[in-house]
C-alpha cells in the first residue's frame, strides 16, 4: 500500500486554554510529523474558544491518525481537514504589523479637522501605509514564489546537464534562460 503524501490544512475549534497549543505542537514533533504551517487565533472571547490551522503533508492514514490523537489529547469542539471539503480556497498570507508614528497620525488629524473630517484617520491612515508597502509585498511575493520556481527549474536544468549541453551549442545559458525570465517578470510586475 503506497499512498502518495497530500498536502491536508487542519482547521481545529479548541478551548483557548493554557497549553492546548504545546500540547498540539508536541503531537506532531513527538511523532515526526512536520508542520509546514501553523495558524492560531481566538474566535470567540466570550465561550474562550480558538481556531488552530494547521496544514501538514502525509498519506490518509497518518492524517487520520493525527486527527485521532488530537481528540484524544485536548478539548476539540470541531475539527476539519478544509483539503477534503469539495470546494475551499488555499491561500497564503502575509502579516505585517505597522509602527505608525503619533506625528503623522498628528498632521493628518489636523489636515483633516478643517474639513470636519477626524472620523477618516484610520482609514487615511490605512490607505497610505498600504500604498508605501505595496511595492515590497510585490517584491516579496515575486522573489519568494517566481525566483524560487526559476530556480527550481535552472537547477533541474544544470542536474540534467542540459545547460552544459547549451553552451556546448555556444548558447550562452544566462541569455537564453535567465534573461527572457527576468525580462517576463518585470514586464508583468504591476509598475
Amino acid at each position: 500500500m503506497n499512498e502518495k503524501n497530500t498536502k491536508h490544512i487542519l482547521s481545529i475549534m479548541v478551548d483557548n486554554e493554557p497549553g492546548v497549543l504545546a500540547r498540539v505542537v508536541g503531537l506532531f514533533s513527538g511523532r515526526g510529523y512536520n508542520i509546514e504551517s501553523l495558524s492560531v487565533s481566538e474566535v470567540d472571547s466570550h465561550k474562550f474558544l480558538s481556531r488552530i490551522t494547521i496544514v501538514t503533508s502525509g498519506t490518509k492514514l497518518i492524517v487520520d491518525q493525527i486527527k485521532a490523537q488530537l481528540g484524544k489529547l485536548i478539548p476539540v469542539h470541531n475539527l476539519v481537514d478544509i483539503s477534503e471539503l469539495n470546494s475551499f480556497i488555499g491561500k497564503e498570507l502575509i502579516l505585517i504589523k505597522l509602527n505608525v508614528k503619533d506625528v503623522v497620525k498628528f498632521e493628518l488629524k489636523e489636515k483633516l479637522k478643517k474639513f470636519g473630517a477626524e472620523i477618516f484617520i484610520g482609514d487615511m491612515v490605512g490607505v497610505a501605509m498600504t500604498r508605501e508597502i505595496a511595492a515590497i509585498i510585490t517584491a516579496i511575493i515575486m522573489a519568494g514564489r517566481s525566483g524560487a520556481a526559476f530556480a527550481a527549474q535552472l537547477g533541474t536544468m544544470k542536474v540534467n546537464e542540459e545547460i552544459d549541453a547549451l553552451r556546448s551549442m555556444g548558447i550562452s545559458p544566462m541569455e537564453f534562460l535567465v534573461l527572457p525570465r527576468m525580462i517576463g517578470m518585470m514586464l508583468m510586475m504591476p509598475l
